[in-house]
């Protein structure tokens, strides 16, 4: 039990080494494009992930559990958002790449982690039932933006990888997920709810995923693993 918590550090932390390593060797940045393989992928199990998301929120409505409504609400932003990514594959629905492809991803996971960060809050700013109906509106919004309007942005303004446009939204979904980190670690050492401590880990994957975002390389592993951190 005494080497637990550091074989959990450990094990959170190699995500983190393994973009390194791929970032430091470009070589080992293995390349891989086939978008019908990611839009049936990522659409199917970010699908899933999406409606287990919403069910853990019906759930906790009906239990009157605040925290756990605005956690599975946080992680249906993530899965919704990385869902209308996948929708927004190039060659499969859309012919080219658009604005909608780039950033749904980060754009969803900056509202995961302030909706996190809500949720680690003793205080209720905002009720939870009111978020959920402006998240679902926003999804729907985003889905008929991004099949019909992004695919008319000009290419040249898609931001890249460690643009100012992503490196900014990385920040501030970090600054998220680390205050509801660090909040949660208290409540786990005030409770331990073994619960509490799934939503600590949660969410610095979370995190995680927001930096390989920032800094991945297009169809690369270090892109693909944001990907498989989120799921």
């Amino acid at each position: 039990m005494a080497r637990s918590p550091l074989t959990l550090v450990v094990l959170l932390a190699l995500p983190l080494v393994g973009l390194a390593i791929l970032l430091a060797a470009p070589d080992a940045d293995v390349h891989w494009q086939h978008q019908p393989s990611h839009f049936w992928l990522v659409l199917l199990t970010s699908g899933l992930n999406a409606v287990l998301a919403y069910a853990t929120g019906v759930a906790a409505r009906r239990r009157g559990d605040r925290r756990v409504h605005l956690v599975s609400l946080s992680f249906l932003a993530a899965s919704g958002f990385l869902a209308l990514h996948a929708l927004a594959t190039p060659s499969v629905l859309l012919e080219t790449p658009n604005l909608g492809f780039v950033i749904a991803t980060p754009v969803g996971l900056v509202l995961a982690g302030a909706l996190a960060a809500l949720s680690a809050l003793e205080s209720e700013p905002i009720e939870p039932r009111l978020l959920e109906r402006g998240l679902l509106v926003l999804l729907g919004v985003w889905l008929v933006a991004s099949l019909a309007l992004f695919p008319e942005v000009d290419d040249s303004v898609v931001p890249e990888r460690l643009s100012s446009p992503m490196v900014a939204l990385s920040i501030a979904g970090i600054a998220c997920y680390t205050f509801a980190v660090v909040r949660y670690l208290e409540l786990y050492r005030e409770r331990g709810s073994r619960l509490v401590l799934g939503f600590a880990v949660a969410f610095i994957l979370l995190a995680e995923a927001m930096v390989a975002v920032a800094v991945g390389r297009n169809w690369q592993a270090s892109w693909w693993e944001w990907h498989v951190l989120m799921l």
